[in-house]
């Protein structure tokens, strides 16, 4: 940029300090950074000649949306050496450029929308319109924070919007474009400036320094450009404000002074102590920053924002750039590799809702201990991939509990519990309650001749361990079929995918071949689940709800509709049982009563289980004990079958 052109900014006496925002405010598309898509479409529009008569300019506060209001304004009324058109590359020295730029052209009516929000202001606008430009080519009204207009000040601009004259043009400028009517956005050419890059604002940042002889170090740099958010002006007020603080050398632990931000060094060490589980030594390393000025949010913050880091460094394998600098990168790398995702995405998950907390407590430093302790219990947590590894192994890794001082009775092996679990809601809030099994009964011998096959009833309990757990892609695919299902029921380990459903490289479950044709069910029931879930859940729903069930004799079905049920159902069962399984099944109404909706029975069959619950003396001991309770749900136990009477 020509530092001639900057003289004309200066107002007042010769020599006024001017900000880094203004004094290197981009004159032209060739200084705009970062909107390369906007460039390259407007230079096209003035190289053509399809300039529109509106344009909308769309983002998030200081990305140049004012900048390029005015390098259009200066662009469409250049008028260097006598050019009669418009320029892509205005000159910046003609008398137009000059007056735009030093904010002193009668043709070009800048307006803050936050302060002339009402029609009277719109009216002066439209007033203003009928006269011709006085010096340059084009009258040109640039209107920033546009959606702050009233809505009958949009009303009144549509029509003169859409058909303006032809020396006018308008310019828009907002943050929340959504806010804008959808008449005013037809009407207008938009463009969505984008956020910056942190790398393209160190970079243009560096050229800056350079120009005002400030030596910045690099890490110092790329904190200002992250914690400028992609906002060009919000990092040139950061980068004023550390030269005013480094006095002409920055280096980066005087901007992190300056940010509020830890010093990343201890950052380090406190996130390799989470990660042990290392609860006394978290404490003291936050007492340490706490004492030392780091606001408490700012530690959290500063957490979630490590373990977005090593994540980044875990799935690019330690390729991934640091926006934090490169000074520790050696010690990330080491405690990215002895992580897993898992882990990493509890952290993040765990940091982000304990920074709300943080916030929103009376006493942040108490709440931030809590989270950072938090933390530390979760690096000890098992994940999935270790419970599937320990749960094939059979529970073999499992921790003993500790005894207690009074061990219950051992259970008979013959006497199984067949009781159902019944869950309490006392005052609508579910509370699991489960009666005590049945008296043992004396255990019987088992016959010689049948040995009993071993199973696995229970999961097994997982111990934490202090070595990371291993990543999906770690465990091995099972090379065993399934093992016969146990006497009581399918075990534990059972559960697991296998065949068909393996793991796959990236720790998701791989999807179920095609089964091809189905079989047409012999049952009703069977039919209806058939068709809800392979056909269509409407009409799986209808023939559970909206139907009585005559007779079903294969290949014939009877029904009788209710008033509720589509006309054209039996014609839709008839498509569905062909499209499924290839066989014509034969649907007619009939007069007959039949049985009872499909729901309804099961609505009947749910309640009377639970009026037996109900009905259960441990229920009714619990009933009483707490009178607001009600019995909510009834289930069983893995192996047990409800007791025929």
């Amino acid at each position: 940029m020509d530092p001639s052109n900057q003289t004309s900014l200066i107002d007042g006496e010769a020599g006024e300090y001017l900000v880094l925002a203004r004094k290197y405010r981009p004159r032209d598309f060739s200084t705009l950074i970062g909107q390369d898509a906007l460039v390259r479409t407007l230079r096209n529009a003035f190289e053509t000649g399809r300039l529109a008569h509106a344009f909308l300019l769309s983002g998030v506060r200081g990305v140049g949306k004012t900048t390029t209001a005015r390098i259009v304004a200066r662009a469409l009324n250049c008028r260097e050496d006598g050019r009669t058109s418009p320029a892509a590359d205005p000159c910046g020295t003609c008398p137009s450029c000059l007056a735009i730029s030093e904010d002193r052209s009668v043709d070009v009516i800048e307006m803050d929308a936050a302060s002339h929000t009402g029609v009277d202001n719109m009216r002066e606008i439209m007033d203003g319109m009928k006269y011709v430009p006085v010096s340059s080519r084009y009258k040109i009204y640039i209107i920033d924070e546009v959606h702050m207009l009233s809505k009958a000040a949009f009303n009144a601009l549509l029509k003169t919007l859409e058909e303006p004259p032809a020396h006018v043009k308008f310019i828009f400028a907002t943050t929340e474009a959504d806010r804008v009517p959808i008449t005013v956005r037809s009407r207008c050419q938009r463009f969505d400036l984008r956020r910056i890059s942190a790398e393209q604002l160190a970079t243009y940042f560096r050229g800056l320094t350079d120009k005002e002889g400030v030596t910045i170090s690099d890490d110092a740099l790329h904190l200002i450009a992250q914690a400028a958010d992609g906002s060009a002006r919000d990092g040139l007020s950061l980068l004023d404000q550390a030269i005013a603080l480094g006095g002409g050398a920055i280096e980066v632990e005087a901007v992190r002074d300056m940010l509020g931000l830890s010093d990343y060094g201890r950052l380090v060490e406190l996130f390799e102590a989470i990660a042990r589980g290392q609860t006394e030594q978290v404490l003291t390393l936050f007492d340490a920053l706490y004492n030392d000025g780091a606001d408490p949010a700012a530690v959290v913050r500063s957490i979630a924002e490590f373990a977005h880091e090593l994540t980044r460094l875990h799935v690019t394998r330690g390729e991934a750039r640091l926006t934090s600098g490169e000074g520790h990168r050696d010690a990330m790398l080491a405690l990215a590799r002895s992580l897993s995702m898992a882990q990493l995405s509890r952290f993040w998950q765990a940091a982000l809702s304990g920074l709300r907390e943080v916030q929103s407590a009376f006493q942040p430093s108490m709440a931030a201990e809590m989270v950072l302790l938090r933390l530390c219990y979760l690096s000890q947590m098992p994940d999935p991939g270790q419970l599937v590894e320990q749960m094939r192994a059979g529970g073999a890794a499992a921790e003993t509990p500790p005894a207690s001082p009074e061990p219950p009775p051992p259970a008979p092996a013959s006497a199984p519990d067949n009781g159902p679990r019944v869950a309490l809601a006392p005052s609508g809030a579910p509370v699991s309650a489960s009666p005590p099994p049945p008296a043992p009964t004396p255990p019987v011998p088992p016959a010689p001749s049948a040995p009993q096959p071993e199973t696995a009833t229970e999961a097994p309990a997982v111990s934490a361990t202090e070595s990371g757990p291993p990543d999906w892609a770690d465990i091995p695919p099972p090379d065993a079929p399934d093992a016969p299902d146990a006497p009581g029921g399918p075990t534990a380990a059972t559960a697991l995918p296998t065949g068909a459903d393996a793991l796959t490289d990236d720790g998701d479950i791989a999807p179920t071949p095609d089964p091809g044709p189905q079989t047409l069910p012999g049952g009703f029931e069977g039919l209806v689940s058939l068709i809800g879930e392979q056909a269509s859940a409407l009409l799986g729903a209808q023939l559970a709800e909206d139907v009585h069930l005559v007779r079903f004799e294969p290949p014939r079905l009877d029904l009788r509709l209710t008033s509720r049920a589509p006309r054209d159902l039996p014609r839709q069962v008839q498509d569905a049982v062909l499209r499924l399984t290839g066989e014509r099944l034969t649907v007619a109404i009939s007069d007959e009563e039949g049985q009872l909706p499909l729901a309804e029975a099961r609505r009947l069959a749910r309640q009377a289980e639970l009026d037996e619950a109900t009905r259960h003396p441990t229920v009714q001991a619990a009933l009483q004990a707490f009178p607001s309770a009600k019995v909510q749900d009834v289930r069983y136990k893995p192996n047990a079958i409800p007791q025929e009477e």
